[in-house]
C-alpha cells in the first residue's frame, strides 16, 4: 500500500500533480523507484528542484524516464513546466538531507517518512 505524508495547507492542485507524477513514475520505473519527496509548493526549491526522486540507479535511461513521467503528469493535469525533478540515489545523503523536513508529500513504497 502506498503511503503519504500530507501538509493539508499545501495547494490541492500541487498534491494532485505530485500524485499523477508518482503514478507515471511507477509505470515507467517500477521497483527502480525508491522514494519521492515533494516540497510544500511548486515554487519552493532545493537545488533548483521541487521534487526529489530517489531511484536505485541514476543512469541516463532512468533520468529520461523521470523527465518523461513529469511531462506525462503535467499533460494529464493540464499544466506545463511545473515539476522540476532532481534524480538521485540513496547514496547521495547530502542531496536527500537538503529536502528533509521540507516535504509535503513523501512516498516510499509501503512506508511513511
Amino acid at each position: 500500500m502506498t503511503a503519504y505524508v500530507l501538509d493539508l495547507k499545501a495547494d490541492k492542485d500541487w498534491i494532485k500533480l505530485v500524485e499523477a507524477f508518482k503514478t507515471a513514475l511507477l509505470n515507467r520505473l517500477g521497483e527502480s523507484l525508491l522514494k519521492i519527496v515533494a516540497l510544500h509548493s511548486p515554487e519552493d526549491r532545493v537545488y533548483d528542484s521541487n521534487v526529489l526522486v530517489i531511484v536505485d540507479r541514476d543512469e541516463p535511461d532512468v533520468i529520461e524516464a523521470v523527465l518523461a513521467a513529469a511531462m506525462e503528469a503535467e499533460k494529464a493535469e493540464g499544466v506545463e513546466g511545473i515539476i522540476s525533478p532532481l534524480v538521485t540515489t540513496p547514496n547521495e545523503r547530502r542531496v536527500i538531507e537538503g529536502f528533509r523536513g521540507r516535504e509535503v508529500v513523501c512516498w516510499q513504497g509501503d512506508k511513511t517518512t
